[in-house]
């Protein structure tokens, strides 16, 4: 519909980072990455990246969590500039704008209950036909993504519900990453019997994306982030939040 296309483009244009207070910045909660506490404050090494970017460049952020697909579609669309900690693939390639440089790593394991007796040995093959659980909208490594439709994994809407997931039995595996597994499940259930077996499933490096019509901001924060790396204070953002750093 003409009018429809109207309103996005006039949305994309406003959105335009002209001013400082204008720069958007999206994405679910990602354990020590990006968090809310209880009065509201937003903090983890994105917002602390981020922040610092920001001054540098004489901008002002404004942080918001979202449901991580809302969050992808909100940059997809230009409703935002910037979207937290997506991992690189072909598909988000073709939505986002990306940054020349991850600024965290992950660990992708599987987990099992403990007392389980359940191993593997990296090998994707040997779990066709097992309960394998993952979580709604992430990706893991380009070996698992192309194993999907041969391991028909359940699906659970968040990485808490997969958890309870596995702890109530309805699956034997959930796939998922170090850093916010055991940060949510510290939160949910410091008691639960769930541990991650080894090795790992693989390594996934996290990003920020800038919408389509972003590439004069991430022009900026890419340059803005090659002084951070060669200052002190990359590595002590880093060990602050706890987060392994590429």
């Amino acid at each position: 519909m003409p009018g429809k296309k109207l309103l996005v483009g006039w949305c994309l244009l406003a959105l335009t980072p002209a001013r400082a207070a204008e720069i958007i910045v999206v994405g679910t909660e990602f354990s020590h990455v990006f968090e809310q506490d209880k009065e509201g404050k937003f903090d983890g090494l994105a917002v602390a990246t981020l922040n610092e970017l920001a001054r540098k460049n004489g901008d002002q952020l404004s942080f918001a969590l979202y449901p991580w697909s809302r969050a992808q579609w909100m940059v997809e669309t230009g409703q935002a500039h910037i979207l937290i900690g997506p991992y690189k693939t072909p598909e988000r390639e073709a939505k986002f704008l990306f940054s020349r440089r991850a600024f965290y790593r992950d660990y992708m394991l599987f987990y099992v209950r403990a007392g389980d007796g359940l191993s593997w040995d990296g090998n994707l093959q040997n779990l066709i036909g097992k309960k394998i659980g993952v979580i709604n909208g992430w990706v893991y490594t380009p070996q698992f993504e192309q194993m999907r439709s041969r391991l028909q994994p359940v699906v659970a809407n968040t990485l808490a519900n997969g958890l309870n997931m596995l702890q109530a039995q309805r699956i034997d595996w959930l796939a998922a990453n170090l850093r916010n597994a055991d940060g949510v499940m510290k939160r949910l259930n410091p008691e639960a019997k769930l541990v991650a077996v080894e090795p790992p499933i693989g390594i996934q490096d996290g990003y920020f994306a800038y919408c389509q019509q972003c590439d004069a901001l991430r022009q900026k924060y890419d340059a803005a982030f090659e002084q951070l790396l060669q200052s002190p204070l990359w590595q002590q953002l880093a060990a602050r939040y706890a987060v392994r750093v590429p």
